[in-house]
């Protein structure tokens, strides 16, 4: 899947962006300071694995700042290595902070205030999360934590050992106190495959759950 393809499931995760024609779209983006990182993410994703050399030696400098602006300007720390998959939804902006050792799978939804990131600056290893995750504001997640698919970390909470699939992690430490799971918390619309890709489908799905 390219950079691109990623960044068409990040967006058709919010609902004013794919619901609200090409007017309604532009204004999703140019009103919600997330989606201002996520696209630059995609972008330095592209001149990583993507882009011909010159285009990188480019566009290389250029994009590190205007990348570093943002960031300081939305309060989200999302780097290009991070491995992040499609259709990524950020809620709210301000006081996020992902490592870039940090992996998130398909379809994840991150909260304002979130940390994930490795156990001190000399650790090597660092979270792991599944598919469609919901991390809930202030959360924070940290290595050799593996977080499962569907798996839920409330507000506030501190993961610091495994979560299984559709286990939901409360307290501090976080503790699993059921496994209900996060599908009633993440909207991921009909034409969304499991991976994240979009896919026509004739037997269009009713509108999905809103975010929150």
């Amino acid at each position: 899947m390219t950079a691109r393809e990623r960044l068409r499931a990040d967006l058709f995760r919010y609902r004013p962006y794919r619901e609200g024609g090409r007017l309604g779209r532009l204004k999703t983006v140019l009103g919600t300071e997330a989606l201002w990182v996520i696209i630059l993410y995609r972008f330095g994703q592209y001149l990583l694995e993507e882009a011909p050399r010159a285009v990188r030696l480019v566009l290389g400098v250029p994009y590190k700042i205007v990348l570093k602006v943002v960031q300081l300007v939305t309060g989200i720390h999302l780097d290009p290595l991070t491995q992040v998959g499609p259709g990524l939804y950020i809620g709210h902006h301000g006081g996020i902070w992902i490592t870039w050792a940090a992996t998130i799978g398909a379809n994840c939804n991150i909260s304002q205030g979130v940390t994930i990131g490795r156990a001190g600056p000399m650790s090597r290893r660092a979270p792991v999360l599944g598919d469609r995750v919901w991390v809930g504001p202030n959360a924070t997640i940290t290595a050799p934590a593996r977080v499962g698919s569907g798996a839920v970390v409330a507000a506030n909470s501190l993961v610091v050992s495994n979560v299984p699939e559709n286990g939901v992690a409360i307290g501090v430490p976080a503790r699993v106190l059921s496994y209900s799971g996060s599908g009633h918390l993440i909207d991921v619309p009909g034409d969304l495959d499991a991976s994240g890709a979009r896919h026509r489908d004739p037997r269009r799905q009713p509108p999905a759950r809103d975010d929150g």
